[in-house]
Formats: structure tokens, C-alpha cells, sequence
């Protein structure tokens, strides 16, 4: 893939805290750290704008209240097209992680990861969200 190069001015202050950025992230470069950037925005903007995602939802529940494992897995019922693929594994006696990889319209997989995190028993849930059409 070809680059292209760009000039980007910075006043002092905000190019030093930028450096900064760069290596408490560990980019290799400033052009790394700005290619990543750009990304999380255009992202950000195509999940907003209503366009296509791929991501993960991952939520953390307690199994053993009120069915939450039976409407969960009722809610994504609703959502199939949309799942890829799940990971479930057991935190401890009480508590379970399960991970869904999703694919679709960003305001259907938003849907589903607010249905998600609303049920009884779920202590966190999170959805990540990326684009498979950028570069």
C-alpha cells in the first residue's frame, strides 16, 4: 500500500503531550500514533453515522440470579444474525465472562449491547467496536 505524507503543525504544548502519548502507548512513531488515531475516529464516526461493524461485547454476570444465564441467552436469540461467535468461561463459583463477537448495522449491535447490559445479574458489560473497511 502506498503512503502518503502530510505536514501537521502542533503549537508546543500540545505537540509535547503528544509525544507523551506516543510512548506511554508504545507507538514506534508520531505517524503510528496519528495512523491509530485517525482510525478510532473514522470508526467512531461510521458506528455514529449508522455504517457497518465488527466488535466484541463482553459482559461479566453473577450465573445464579434471577435466570440471567436463560435471558441472555434469550436476547441474543434476537440478535442472531448479528453473533459470530460467543466465548463463555467461569470466573469463580458465582461468576461467569462471556464474550460475543459481533458483525452488522452499528445500531443493531448497539441494540443488542444495551438489551445485554440491562439484565438482572449482569455487573458489566462493554462494547468495543471497530471497522473492517479501514486501512
Amino acid at each position: 500500500m502506498a503512503v502518503e505524507r502530510i505536514g501537521v503543525s502542533l503549537e508546543g504544548r500540545l505537540l509535547s503531550d503528544f509525544d507523551r502519548f506516543v510512548t506511554t502507548e508504545g507507538y514506534g512513531s508520531r505517524s503510528e500514533a496519528l495512523r491509530g488515531l485517525i482510525r478510532e475516529a473514522l470508526t467512531h464516526r461510521r458506528w455514529k453515522a449508522g455504517g457497518r461493524v465488527v466488535g466484541t461485547i463482553t459482559i461479566v454476570y453473577r450465573h445464579e440470579v434471577g435466570m440471567v444465564t436463560h435471558r441472555l441467552l434469550h436476547r441474543q436469540h434476537e440478535f442472531l444474525r448479528f453473533i459470530r461467535a460467543t466465548a463463555h468461561t467461569h470466573l469463580d463459583d458465582e461468576t461467569c465472562l462471556e464474550v460475543l463477537l459481533v458483525d452488522g448495522a452499528s445500531d443493531r449491535i448497539e441494540q443488542l449491547g444495551r438489551r445485554l447490559k440491562t439484565v438482572k445479574g449482569v455487573l458489566s458489560s462493554e462494547t468495543v467496536i471497530a471497522s473492517a473497511k479501514l486501512r
